[in-house]
């Protein structure tokens, strides 16, 4: 494989004029004979030898014919020129505020390094351009404008950091999923579907992911887990294609498994309350309105994972030992640490019980 050469200005690029130059001497033809030969007029081979014009695909085959050397070996001599020359202005177009996004997006570019988006090696200045093409933008400072076409779900308490937020809003926006979604969602199977992700829950092996991801695009929706971020105090991410496939993203932020299912049935309970409409929508968290969407879909949450009634009851009850709690968890066909977590949340129980019995998911590296 060629390797691209790092830091060459424009000055030193030869472009392939150069080279029909250096069969012309070689062989000892005239610009004007070889301009006969190739069928081109002498002033338009005069202009690609002194590097003012390409070489079209028409000279490229009057080339083949005039040297015996085939039109692809031109055609392609042309095409790597214009990558080299696209480069750098590519590289010429980075501006000093670019160079400081780096800085700020520091973990993000980190963590795609590891996964091999991003080669190790580069300069600053070729980070930014895959980068560019990474979060599919044209200036990374345009990061914290990207309006994603979805609702997110955000922790009110930790620091924002725009660029980060919208690298990983990026992220998100672009994931494929990996099964293909061939099914669309319907309202009536979600008892079905509730039922099934309760049994996952009690998975301790296997892939969290893939198990999901198959799961979901039973009933038209394409799951995947994303990377967490300092700055980006995100648990979900959802949004609705134009052919009615809806898209939900998680991380695993706050590693209990408690918050990761809570937050992945709050998302749900949005697609259920008819927020997401085709075309995607933000739901700012700031407006009543969106506090609204946001209760319903907690409330969702809730009581799809614990039957409301029956927590009431359980409650009042005021004992909790683990046998008690394990056995009405059983009751819900959840796992225990699905009620500790509630318990805990509504300071019912203190946040140091049962730490010891509650799962946490961590990222795989």
């Amino acid at each position: 494989m060629a390797t691209r050469r790092i830091g060459i200005s424009p000055e030193l690029l030869i472009h392939p004029g150069e080279t029909i130059l250096d069969l012309l001497n070689e062989r000892g033809i005239s610009q004007k004979e070889l301009a006969n030969r190739a069928g081109v007029s002498e002033p338009f081979l005069s202009d690609v030898i002194h590097g003012k014009k390409d070489i079209s695909k028409g000279l490229a085959k009057g080339l083949e014919y005039a040297f015996g050397v085939s039109s692809s070996f031109w055609l392609n001599l042309q095409a790597n020129y214009d990558s080299e020359m696209m480069s750098i202005r590519e590289e010429a177009s980075v501006q000093g505020e670019e160079l400081e996004v780096l800085n700020e997006i520091e973990e993000v570019i980190s963590y795609l390094r590891k996964e091999g988006s991003i080669p190790s090696g580069l300069s600053k200045k070729q980070q930014i351009i895959c980068l560019r093409k990474k979060f599919q933008v044209s200036n990374l400072t345009r990061l914290p404008q990207i309006v994603p076409t979805g609702a997110f779900r955000m922790s009110e308490k930790a620091v924002v950091n725009p660029y980060v937020l919208g690298a990983w809003l990026s992220l998100c926006k672009f994931q494929k999923s990996e099964t293909n979604i061939d099914s669309r969602f319907f309202p009536e199977c979600i008892p079905e579907l509730v039922s099934k992700l309760k049994k996952i829950m009690f998975m301790t092996d296997g892939n969290l992911q893939k198990d999901l991801g198959t799961l979901f695009a039973q009933y038209g929706i394409a799951f995947s887990i994303v990377h967490n971020f300092r700055g980006a105090p995100v648990q979900g991410y959802i949004s609705r294609k134009e052919d009615g496939v809806f898209q939900m993203v998680l991380t695993i932020r706050g590693a209990f498994a408690d918050i990761f299912w809570f937050s992945l049935f709050h998302e749900l309970g949005h697609i259920i309350n008819g927020d997401i409409p085709k075309g995607g929508s933000f739901i700012d968290t700031h407006n009543e309105e969106d506090k609204d969407r946001e209760r319903a879909a907690d409330l969702f949450a809730a009581e799809s994972l614990i039957d409301s009634e029956s927590y009431m009851a359980f409650v009042e009850k005021k004992i909790f030992s683990y046998n008690a709690i394990s056995f009405f968890a059983q009751t819900q066909e959840v796992p225990p640490y699905i009620v500790i977590g509630r318990l805990q949340r509504e300071k019912i129980i203190p946040w140091a019980w049962y730490q010891k019995d509650k799962l946490k998911y961590k990222w795989a590296e």
